[in-house]
């Protein structure tokens, strides 16, 4: 839980700053690549867009011209990101989501001992699958309601 609950911090930090990138630049690093005098242009965002919009041998001289400005764009978008640590930050949460997940598939993988330990199991699920049980559609309430019914069996003796 406090590993789902770190990383469900870290994914929400992360997005914050990445919005913040997002609102200075108003997209990630890209450039403007020309079709033809009459046709417009398309954003690429790597080289080899840029090689597949202009791939023949005399786009060469605009080839280089769009490299350069991706290039330039690109540093840019570093300058800010060292500034704002979103790399930093998306790293961290990569890094908590690799920990939730190899925690989750231990549980899940574990023979429970008990009725509890099966609410556990499905608690775990719910909550990673569904953390704000915001799922209407079958089968997530039915789920939700067989975890309560567990929890209600483990609380202790009740008619049923």
């Amino acid at each position: 839980m406090v590993a789902h609950r770190l990383c469900g911090e870290a994914c929400r930090r992360q997005q914050k700053l990445e919005r913040e990138l997002l609102q200075e630049f108003g997209s990630f690093p890209r450039t403007k690549v020309l079709l033809s005098e009459d046709c417009g242009f398309m954003w690429a965002y790597s080289g080899r867009e840029i090689d597949r919009l202009l791939p023949n041998a005399d786009q060469d001289e605009m080839r280089r011209q769009a490299r350069a400005a991706l290039a330039a764009s690109r540093s840019e978008w570093k300058k800010a990101d060292t500034r704002v640590g979103y790399t930093r930050s998306k790293k961290a949460e990569e890094e908590i989501a690799d920990v939730e997940e190899g925690l989750a598939k231990e549980l899940w993988s574990t023979a429970p001992h008990s009725v509890a330990g099966v609410a556990v199991k499905l608690h775990s699920l719910l909550e990673k699958e569904d953390p704000r049980s915001a799922l209407q559609e079958a089968p997530w309430p039915e789920l939700r309601t067989i975890l309560a019914d567990l929890v209600r069996v483990c609380a202790g003796p009740h008619p049923i």
